[in-house]
């Protein structure tokens, strides 16, 4: 696992039914995309093409009251499982013998990270447009899209479920138009019981090493950094401090959101970072687009799925703020 990867949140991979109110609008319809896990019971396939790959996936998801808890099994490539609960993704590496587990930080859609508090400011820098109709895996849909208005973030054409209103197909888009990710569901059961048993790992834990990556409260950098310069629309989101899995270094996490994009900034001191693995330059992922490099005596890796000019403005205006 490169050190990339391992700075990648784990998460990168109800008897109630929404209500059935007119969504008038776009911005309606995405409030409904994003309430839609949090009341809804389902399990089914979905395929997710992105960097080169296709995965196909097998989710069980239940909503209880409010409490969300989802397992995601992989039918392709390594063999892999995903527990996620509000507070914590637990993710089962059989090949590595390996179970990661990290605190959930954004609550974010998977592929969507939809942040609802900002959606008023959304349209300052994405056009939101209602499509046609559609039908994905026999369901009525109805398709948005999203055009970002600047090259610093991508866009991205959405398909809800007519009657849910839960995300049926989605694509993340390039200012050009071309297609960097997609996910889409290929099989889905909506409604109807979630049994405890569909949502336990299945993966023995015998021989496994546990990894957990914990927010902490003191060690690692002691300065706080900011980005001096950001594209329109994006603010900090949370500054903190995490213990990485496996070599127990503790780095700073900053992540700013313009309420779709996302883009960490992970600090730590040069003295203690790792050289085999340490990200250097740019990189990429797909959609996915990183830099790493050494700042003041501090490595400096800057991530998120967004334009290389995006990094590069945030990466190149870092500073700290204070000196410990």
């Amino acid at each position: 696992m490169t050190r990339l990867q391992r700075l990648i949140p784990a998460s990168v991979f109800c008897f109630v039914v929404v209500p059935a109110y007119a969504a008038d609008t776009a911005q309606d319809w995405l409030l409904r995309i994003h309430r839609a896990p949090q009341v809804l019971n389902y399990e089914g396939t979905f395929v997710y093409q992105h960097g080169g790959r296709l995965d196909t996936m097998r989710i069980f998801h239940r909503a209880v009251d409010g409490a969300v808890t989802e397992r995601l099994v992989s039918l392709t490539g390594p063999a892999r499982e995903v527990i996620r609960t509000d507070q914590e993704v637990r993710c089962y590496l059989p090949d590595q013998k390996a179970i990661f587990i990290e605190q959930r930080r954004l609550g974010r859609n998977p592929f969507l990270g939809i942040v609802p508090d900002r959606l008023p400011d959304l349209e300052q820098n994405y056009a939101i447009q209602l499509g046609g109709k559609a039908r994905i895996t026999g369901r009525a849909a109805q398709q948005l899209a999203i055009r970002a208005r600047d090259d610093y973030r991508y866009g991205y054409r959405l398909w809800a479920d007519q009657e849910t209103g839960l995300l049926l197909k989605a694509e993340l888009m390039s200012d050009s138009g071309k297609k960097l990710e997609q996910f889409m569901f290929t099989q889905l059961n909506i409604g109807g019981a979630i049994l405890d048993s569909m949502l336990v790992a299945h993966t023995s834990a015998d021989g496994m090493a546990w990894y957990r990556d914990n927010e902490v409260t003191d060690g690692g950098p002691t300065r706080s950094w900011r980005a001096a310069r950001l594209p329109s629309g994006f603010k900090l989101f949370s500054n903190v401090l995490r213990r990485l899995p496996r070599d127990e270094r503790i780095v700073r996490q900053l992540v700013y959101t313009d309420s779709l994009a996302a883009v960490s900034v992970f600090i730590e001191s040069a003295d203690v970072a790792k050289s085999d693995d340490m990200v250097e330059g740019p990189t990429s992922m797909g959609a996915l687009n990183a830099l790493g490099k050494i700042l003041d005596r501090h490595h400096v890796t800057v991530v998120g799925e967004v334009p290389v000019k995006t990094i590069l403005m945030i990466s190149d205006s870092l500073v700290p703020e204070s000196r410990p």
